[in-house]
């Protein structure tokens, strides 16, 4: 179950962000090959691809960890919007794959996870896919693409999508 503020939801309803639909569930099914995890479908049918304004009330911090063979590190970054249906088919189609065969660039992070939504700058908030899906996880924007450089790791959110929310803060 979600735990929103109050002040939170009015200022969602007041902007009047779409709400998902089953069409949208659908379309983003069949492009990622997976189902949606059931937090995050209640999330964007109920409230919509909401933004985190500057606003009082809205709570748009979170901690992720990333974890190191020597050491464990905790950071805090940033929510601002949820991507609509068509720009996160987008995001995931050019974030997890080569466009080019010697495209070095790319991917920027491997393909089970989705990008459901954007901090202020270019990182996204990610939804593990497959064995263990659901999770929540954050990928900090790098150049470089997965697997080289420092573009390496992932950190670690939240089991799910209820425990994400539940846990921003102002």
């Amino acid at each position: 179950m979600f735990q929103i503020p109050e002040a939170m939801q009015t200022h969602w309803i007041k902007r009047g962000k779409p709400k998902a639909s089953a069409t949208d569930i659908m379309r983003i099914e069949s492009k990622i090959g997976a189902t949606l995890p059931a937090p995050y479908v209640e999330f964007i049918t109920k409230f919509g691809f909401v933004v985190f304004d500057d606003v009082p009330g809205m709570y748009c911090l979170f901690d992720y960890i990333i974890i190191f063979p020597d050491r464990k590190e905790i950071h805090e970054a940033d929510i601002a919007f949820f991507d609509q249906t068509d720009r996160l088919i987008t995001a995931y189609e050019t974030l997890t794959r080569k466009e080019f065969i010697d495209d070095e660039d790319f991917p920027k992070f491997p393909a089970n996870y989705l990008p459901v939504a954007s901090d202020a700058g270019q990182g996204q908030i990610l939804l593990e896919l497959g064995e263990h899906a659901g999770r929540v996880w954050y990928w900090p924007y790098n150049d470089w693409a997965w697997g080289t450089e420092d573009n390496t790791w992932l950190g670690f959110v939240a089991n799910d999508f209820y425990e994400f929310i539940n846990k921003l803060r102002p």
